[in-house]
Formats: C-alpha cells, structure tokens, sequence
C-alpha cells in the first residue's frame, strides 16, 4: 500500500521509492498525476501513465540523468531525481515533481512555500546554534593555549569537539537509521509496550495510566528495535510533558488491514503554530532538548511503513496516533493454513529449488526454442550461446532465485547492461531477444510451479499475488533495463558513426601553406551544411588559411535554408581572416540565390569551376 504523507496540500509532488524502484509512499500531488490506480502493482514503471515521464525516469535509474522537465496536461513539471545513500550502498530514492508555473508565480508574489522555508531556516538555526557552542569553546581554549599550556585547556576543547561531532551524528540518525539493516519480522507491539512501561516504574507514581487493548495478540510487522525505540521516545516524551502529575492513555484498535495505537498525555500541550515543526530536527519545547528524539520517531515509523499523526491542545495534552500494518498472520482463517512466516521461508526454498534445478529447466526451455522457436535456437546455436546456456544454465533462472527475497535492482541493471550491450554489438534483434525474454518467462512459471506441488505448500490468493508480482516486477526491470541499454548502445554507435562521416564530409584539403581547398559532393540538407559549417571554421582556424576555395560542383540541389548555411560560412571564415573563391555555381544554386536577395560582393569571388579559380591564383597551369 502506498503511504502519503501527513501533509497533502504541498506544491510539489513526491515519491519515495526501494532501490529497487517500489514506491514506498507518495503524496497526492504525485499520485494525481503520475499513478495510475488500474495496476495494482507497486513497481514505479507498472503504475506511471505517461509515457514520457516513464522514459525519463529509465535514463535516471541508469544515471544519465538527474533532472528533467515533462509537459503533463499543458502544464511543464520539473522533476528531480534525487539517491539516498547508507555506507556507500543505495538506500532509497526520492522523485520531486514541480509545476514550473506554479514556482514562477509563487517566487514572483514572494510567497514561494513559506512553511517549507520556515522548517527549513528554523533548522538550520538549531543546527547553527547546537553545533556553534562547543564550537567557540574549542576556539577560545584552543586560543588560551597560545598563550600558556595547560593540559585541562586540551582536554575540555577535545570534549567539546567530541559534543558538536555527537550532534551531527544524530542529525544523520535522521536520514539514516541506526537500525535499517535490522531485519523485518513479525511481534506482539503491545508485549513492548508493556515492557517499556515496566522501565518507567519510578516515574509513573504520580500519573495515572490507562490502557485500552482491543486484540492484546495484535501482531504487526517491521523491525522491531527502530520501532520499540520510537515508542519509548514518546512514552518518555508524554511522561515529561506532566511534571506534576496526569494522565496517559494508551487505546489500541485493530481492523482487517491495521493495528492502530493511540498514545495521550493530559500534559502542557504544543502551541498550533509549533505542531507543524514537530519531528523537524532541532526543533524542541524543552529547554535541555535538541530535538532529535522526535525526528526519530517520524522517521522510524514512516520506514517501517507506518503513518503517524499528531494531534495536541495548549493546556489539555498531545496524542500520538500510530498506524501499523498487519501480517496475514491476523487473518481469521488461511486457504491453505500458511502464515506470512511461512510464505517468507518458502521464497528462500524456492530460491534454493531454482538454483538446484537450474540446469534442468534451461535443458527444457532449450527444447522448447528448438521445437517452437527454431530461428531463434540456430542464431543462438551460430553464436555459440546455445552451447553456453546448456552448460550453465538460462541466466534468467539464477537471477530471478538470486533475486527471489530481495530485489537488488542494480545487480539487475548491471546484468541487463551487460547483456544488452553484448546483443548490440552482435546485431542480436531486440524482437528475437525480446521473444527470448517471454519464453523465460514462462519455463520460470512451469519451475515455480513445480516447486509448490512438490513441497506441498499452499498459498492463499492474496499471498500466490504478490509473489506473482514480485517474480514479473524482477522480469520486467530486467527486459527494461535491457532495452534501454541495446537502444542506448545503438544511439551511441548511430551517433558516433554520423560524427565520422561528418568528420569525414568536410574534407579540407591544404593546397599550399596558405590555400585550402573545400570539395563538397552530394546532397547537403540543414543538418549537414550546419556541420560543414561548424568543421570549417575550426579547420581554417587551425591551418591559418589566407584563402579557401569552396567547390560546390558536385552538388546537385541545395534548398534555401542551406543556400543560407553556406554563405554564413564566408562570413565566419572572412571573421578569421580568410577569403572565399565559390566555383561550381550551378543554374539551380544561381536561382535560389536570387530569389533570397544573395548578392555576391567583396566577400567572395565566384570562377565557373575549380581550374578556373586554381589558374587565377597561378597554382594551375592555363591551356
């Protein structure tokens, strides 16, 4: 299920994505005008509409882009493509989408996301003043050093640097979760919250604790430490807002989908216009705080794909309203009485039964080409990749088992690139290799199916769906990633190949030290004249030529654009201190000249042909 966040009136849209490229969460700006709700999918590309967008976003996943702008219903959007990164490994990734528009009319009217700006500056306040403190401690110390040595003098600057080093550490903790690498599984939330209560015994004599436990079972899933710590964040919180003593009130409801946990406290309130700063890093209402707990506590609950909402009254207390999802644990009866645990341990089965019988099923999928796909088996057979994929088995296999529990996007991609470079190089046909693809596709599904009558494990309809989407989402990324890298490959090497023939297009060929010559033969559209251009200026550049002689007898028709073109290229070139001689001037070029207002002046001389001019200038004997 997608999470939006708490605030739905922004200006902009976002999207939180898995490395993997599954969304995570997005707010409504993004889901109204990317998300399309007719894929159940929560792959990026199985639910984005527009397929421009979904291009774009293709050349940021491979790196070849960051940023981009898209026309979506006559309005411009501008998208970011932003990477999060833990320990060198990627951790998430974000997608902002602004409405250029609506940027320009908001920056023109001073008012471009006020609140945004404020949580912004108000930060970088906090941050400026937590970490400006020990900082002009160690200055000073380091300062009384100068003058008189003392060993105390060192000691407290060191403690110092180590207090502002402390702060940092938690402003990371922020965007990076101590506990990210902790594994998912499934607990009792309030056996913990009992726990954590037990560690408050000596604060809870003067306040009164109330709990109301509808399912005191109620299991959810997600890492259980990251969790337990931002619950006890704000039991402790809710205990420091009623020094003198209250009331907390703990009330947990449960539907089919969610458990969800309410925790109040009867203390000192927050001020309206502070609520909305509240999980803001360095924000606080204690005098001793640096609010860091609180900004934990959001990000904790919102990793472990929760929603959480505060609501609060100056004088009558906050409460914390917490919404976890539910294992299928919960479910009152299972088709075939398995358990989310139990499907989770069958992944890693099925991903050991695939590694096992890869061999096996890539001898099936070999008979099935042979059989059904003949053409396709013999280019292979021709390649020699027919032979490779008998003794190590289809690819397609190993990396849907590798990929089984976890989708590692990047192994895919890197995968992918490898292959679909190889393919282009070779001049494999994306159509044949696309056919390829789907044929796999298919031996996987006859393997995976094998595998659940073999081992006698029953899945229920919600669960054999998501691992249908699991296994077709490691697919389609992979024939994505492929195409994009085989058409990529064959941009490049298009491209590359018209750069040779421009280079080769514009032959300027040196006569003597000061005199060119410039042979054009053949069509010349916009394109090429603008490169014959740009090639001859720079060519004249680098040879220092007093005169160039332009030929242009080999030229059939010329339109305007590209009569245009050519006498630009007397102009540059006259910049630089070369003349022109035009010979070859046929009656179709004269005519276009004329109907343009061309007229020849001082600036070029025109011959007949290429003896005439080359006689002229006495490098060509006359008859």
């Amino acid at each position: 299920m997608i999470k939006s966040p708490m605030t739905n009136d922004l200006l902009y849209g976002l999207i939180e994505l898995s490395p993997e490229g599954t969304i995570q969460r997005a707010n409504n700006e993004a889901k109204k005008l990317l998300l399309s709700d007719e894929n159940n999918s929560n792959y990026l590309f199985h639910r984005i509409k527009n397929t421009e967008v979904k291009t774009k976003l293709h050349e940021c996943f491979m790196g070849k882009a960051n940023e981009f702008i898209v026309t979506i219903d006559s309005q411009p959007y501008f998208f970011l493509f932003h990477r999060s990164y833990k320990d060198d490994l990627l951790n998430c990734i974000h997608i902002y989408l602004f409405n250029v528009q609506n940027l320009q009319n908001s920056y023109d009217h001073n008012n471009w996301n006020n609140h945004l700006l404020s949580s912004v500056g108000e930060m970088a306040a906090g941050i400026a003043h937590e970490v400006r403190n020990p900082l002009t401690a160690v200055k000073g110390f380091l300062q009384l050093m100068d003058q008189t040595y003392k060993e105390e003098y060192s000691q407290i600057a060191q403690s110092e640097l180590e207090r502002a080093i402390h702060i940092l550490n938690d402003l990371m903790s922020v965007s990076k979760p101590e506990f990210i690498q902790e594994k998912q599984t499934n607990f009792n939330v309030l056996s913990e919250i009992e726990s954590i209560l037990l560690l408050f015994q000596n604060q809870l004599y003067s306040i009164n604790v109330i709990k109301h436990f509808e399912n005191e079972s109620a299991i959810i899933v997600g890492r259980k430490d990251q969790i337990k710590k931002a619950l006890f964040n704000i039991i402790k919180n809710a205990i420091e807002a009623m020094p003198k003593g209250g009331t907390l009130v703990i009330d947990q409801t449960d539907d089919a989908q969610n458990v969800k946990i309410t925790i109040s406290d009867s203390g000192i309130g927050i001020p309206k216009d502070k609520l909305r700063l509240l999980g803001t890093p360095f924000f606080t209402l204690k005098q001793d705080g640096k609010g860091m707990g609180l900004a934990q506590v959001f990000n904790a609950i919102q990793t472990n794909n929760g929603k959480i909402s505060v609501t609060s009254e100056e004088g009558h207390g906050t409460s914390f309203i917490l919404t976890f999802p539910k294992t299928i644990k919960h479910a009152e009866t299972f088709i075939g009485g398995q358990s989310m645990l139990t499907t989770i341990d069958s992944r890693f089965e099925l991903a050991k039964f695939l590694n096992e019988n890869v061999t096996f099923y890539s001898k099936q999928w070999i008979q099935y080409l042979q059989e059904n796909k003949s053409y396709i088996a013999s280019l292979l057979q021709e390649n020699g990749d027919l032979d490779y994929y008998g003794e190590f088995g289809n690819p397609f296999i190993r990396l849907l088992a590798e990929n089984m529990t976890e989708m590692k996007t990047e192994e895919i991609m890197d995968h992918a690139k490898m292959r679909g470079v190889k393919s282009a190089k070779t001049d494999f046909p994306i159509h044949l290799a696309w056919e390829l693809f789907q044929s796999s596709r298919g031996i996987i599904w006859s393997a995976i199916k094998t595998f659940y009558i073999e081992s006698g494990i029953n899945l229920e309809t919600e669960e054999f769906f998501i691992l249908e989407r699991h296994v077709n989402d490691v697919v389609d990324l992979y024939i994505d990633s492929y195409t994009a890298y085989y058409v990529n490959y064959k941009e490049e090497l298009l491209k590359s190949h018209r750069e040779t023939v421009d280079e080769l297009s514009v032959p300027i060929i040196p006569i003597t030290e000061k005199v060119c010559i410039l042979p054009i033969v053949g069509n010349v559209d916009t394109y090429r004249a603008k490169k014959i251009r740009e090639r001859t200026l720079v060519r004249v550049n680098e040879l220092k030529a007093h005169q160039l002689i332009i030929d242009i007898s080999g030229v059939p028709y010329v339109d305007t654009a590209v009569v245009n073109h050519l006498f630009k290229i007397v102009k540059g070139i006259k910049l630089l201190g070369c003349s022109t001689i035009l010979t070859g001037i046929s009656p179709e070029i004269a005519d276009t000249m004329i109907e343009l207002g061309i007229e020849i002046d001082n600036e070029v001389k025109t011959k007949s042909d290429l003896q005439q001019a080359l006689q002229d200038i006495h490098l060509f004997p006359g008859k």
